[in-house]
C-alpha cells in the first residue's frame, strides 16, 4: 500500500502488517519499507512522487525472495542429478570389476 507523507509530500510504501498495525494504532503514523517515519496526509491531497528508497527496499526484498525460491529448486535438481551420476559411476566400476 501507499501512504502520502505530510512531511515530505512522497508516496511510501508500506506492508500490510505494518498498515494493520498503523490502522488498529489509529495515529496516522506509519514505518516505510525505506524506514522513515510517515504521517499519513488526508485522502483529499493527491498523490504526490513515489520515494525511490521505497522501491529499492522492496526492490531488494523481491530479489532476495527470488533467490530463495530458485536456489530451492535448483539445489533440488542439482543434488538428484549428483546422485544418479554417482549411483551410475559406482555400479558401472563394479561392472568392470567383475568382467575383469
Amino acid at each position: 500500500m501507499t501512504v502520502t507523507s505530510t512531511v515530505d509530500g512522497r508516496d511510501h510504501l508500506i506492508s500490510d502488517q505494518v498498515t494493520a498495525s498503523g490502522l488498529v494504532a489509529g495515529q496516522g503514523r506509519y514505518s516505510a519499507m525505506c524506514g522513515r517515519l510517515v504521517l499519513a496526509a488526508p485522502l483529499v491531497i493527491p498523490p504526490g512522487p513515489t520515494c525511490l528508497d521505497c522501491e529499492t527496499a522492496l526492490h531488494r526484498i523481491t530479489i532476495a525472495a527470488t533467490v530463495r525460491r530458485r536456489r530451492g529448486v535448483v539445489g533440488r535438481l542439482l543434488r538428484g542429478r549428483r546422485r544418479r551420476q554417482a549411483s551410475r559411476s559406482t555400479s558401472a566400476g563394479s561392472h568392470r570389476a567383475g568382467r575383469v
